[in-house]
């Protein structure tokens, strides 16, 4: 069915369907949607992060943290967020969970480690809850 067949059959439009997406995802608390704007809030910090893939730019990370923030242009405070390991600030200054998950693989942080700080919770109480879902 195409879109204009959906539209006439009084189905919304795949536009339509996107914006519900996306006003779902703000109302719950503790989402943070990553789209057009909040991929420019700070691009600097995901495009640090996404260098890190190569492992050049990973021994140059180690050797000068700061440093090589500031070779990408991050701010004062999205610098600090990166030397804290401030996960959640990260996220909520505008870092991509898949690129600020990048720098957490430095430190051999899992991502439940990242999901249990986004939650203010124990890494122990973060499991017990995704054990929970799974108990079900």
């Amino acid at each position: 069915m195409s879109s204009s067949d959906e539209e006439a059959a009084g189905e919304p439009s795949i536009s339509e369907r996107i914006e519900e997406d996306k006003r779902l995802a703000r109302s719950l608390e503790g989402t943070y949607l990553f789209d057009g704007t909040r991929s420019q809030k700070n691009y600097p910090l995901n495009k640090m992060c996404m260098s890190l893939t190569k492992r050049d730019n990973r021994a140059a990370f180690a050797a000068d943290e700061a440093g090589y923030c500031a070779q990408f242009g991050l701010s004062e405070e999205s610098k600090q967020l990166v030397l804290d390991r401030d996960w959640i600030g990260m996220i909520r200054s505008g870092g991509n969970i898949y690129y600020v998950f990048k720098l957490a693989s430095i430190n051999h942080t899992s991502m439940q480690h990242v999901g249990a700080q986004q939650n203010s919770m124990t890494l122990e109480e973060f499991r017990a809850k995704l054990n929970a879902h799974t108990s079900k």
